[in-house]
């Protein structure tokens, strides 16, 4: 599953007791975001670049197609003036030329439009990499305190139950004394008494 901007900005984690500093985790996630969108942005951009460069150059003239050949002039006694000897001769297509001038820039500028998008993805990807690698550990490392917290609470209450019925044990024997004594003295009464009838 993709990791998005959104999904990490939503991101909502439960809260333990000990456990990390809800600001600071949200500090980084923040900056992890603003990453990604800059990033996005660049990606963006260079995608737009690269598309624009492969796209014919609106702004260089088109080929002009060479005019038609004026045919020759009907026979007259007077030979023709000079100016349409001038417009019937070819012109050349200068366009061309141009775009066979400027065909290796557009290529090196396309390619250098790729490795800069390139490039781009890569260091996308590897902060990408880096920030789901430093997740991980995050997480690795507070499941690792709280089992450590859950051992230890654990041990406590373990001892607790044991003072527990080591109480409950010592409450039983000084009742089952109390009750001896308390019919200890019943008996002593009663053998009193009986001295009196």
């Amino acid at each position: 599953m993709a990791i998005t901007v959104a999904m990490i900005e939503e991101k909502e984690f439960k809260i333990k007791m000990r456990g990390y500093d809800p600001s600071e985790v949200d500090e980084f996630l923040d900056e992890v975001c603003d990453e990604m969108v800059a990033l996005q942005e660049e990606i963006a951009t260079l995608n737009q670049r690269l598309s624009q460069s492969s796209q014919p150059n609106a702004y260089a003239p088109a080929a002009v197609p060479a005019p038609a050949p004026v045919p020759a002039p009907a026979p007259a006694p007077a030979p023709a003036p000079a100016f349409v000897k001038k417009e019937a001769a070819p012109v050349p297509a200068p366009a061309v030329l141009k775009k066979e001038e400027s065909a290796p820039q557009k290529e090196e500028a396309s390619e250098s439009a790729r490795k800069v998008l390139a490039n781009a993805q890569k260091v996308y990807d590897e902060t990408l990499a880096e920030a789901k690698q430093e997740a991980k550990e995050i997480l690795e490392e507070a499941k690792q305190k709280a089992a450590e917290q859950i051992g230890s609470l654990e041990e406590q209450r373990n001892a607790l139950q044991k003072e527990v019925e080591t109480l409950k044990a010592a409450a039983r024997d000084y009742r089952e004394r109390f009750q001896r004594l308390i019919d200890d003295q019943t008996d002593i009464l009663k053998a009193g008494t009986a001295l009196f009838e």
